[in-house]
């Protein structure tokens, strides 16, 4: 039962990834999956539910990509890691990545159950954020805010070299790390002027 699901799920990805959202239809579901048309309504009650599920899907293998480790070391360590396995993750040319795009930004796509879903999968990042924000030891944004200043850039880079627009060497994203790290730092000024106040 799951293996079909799974089949399903990943043939709507192959199409997606090479021939677009728009050209995908049920009977090339199944034909790439190798089951019946009638099969896949018996997991999906139409074309939209299918990319709703393949969305969540995709959510949950980035999620378990990039924070298997994520309470390991200092905040920064930890940001920094979760930043390259970002990155490292965003720039492979996988029908996930090249799927995910066409229908991360569909209307069907932006429910609360999506945000509900993000919002559990990636506790562990807004986590972290809220840590930092504790400790006084980042600006105080609120999350998402720090997540799209300094966790962001890491994607927009990765998906450049995917798309063949530029190949980064190594030192460049080292130091585009440190930078977004550094973004959402607190200064050692900042820090003294918060003291003279309290």
């Amino acid at each position: 039962m799951h293996d079909k699901h799974d089949r399903i799920l990943r043939a709507a990805e192959k199409i997606i990834a090479s021939g677009g959202i728009q050209g995908l239809s049920m009977q090339q579901v199944a034909a790439e999956a190798g089951v019946a048309a009638g099969t896949i309504y018996r997991y999906f009650k139409d074309k939209n539910e299918l990319i709703l599920d393949l969305r969540r899907d995709v959510l949950a293998q980035v999620a378990a990509a990039i924070l298997e480790d994520h309470d390991v070391g200092t905040l920064e360590e930890r940001f920094k890691r979760i930043w390259m396995k970002m990155y490292h993750y965003g720039k492979q040319r996988t029908p996930a990545n090249l799927s995910y795009e066409q229908y991360a930004h569909l209307p069907e796509s932006n429910t609360d159950e999506i945000r509900q879903i993000e919002l559990q999968l990636f506790a562990p990042l807004l986590h972290l954020f809220e840590e930092g924000l504790q400790q006084g030891s980042i600006q105080p944004l609120h999350p998402r805010a720090l997540y799209a200043l300094s966790m962001e850039p890491a994607m927009t880079l990765a998906r450049a070299i995917r798309r063949g627009l530029i190949d980064y060497q190594t030192h460049e994203i080292t130091l585009a790390c440190d930078l977004c790290w550094q973004s959402i730092q607190v200064s050692p000024k900042q820090n003294a002027k918060g003291a003279v106040r309290t």
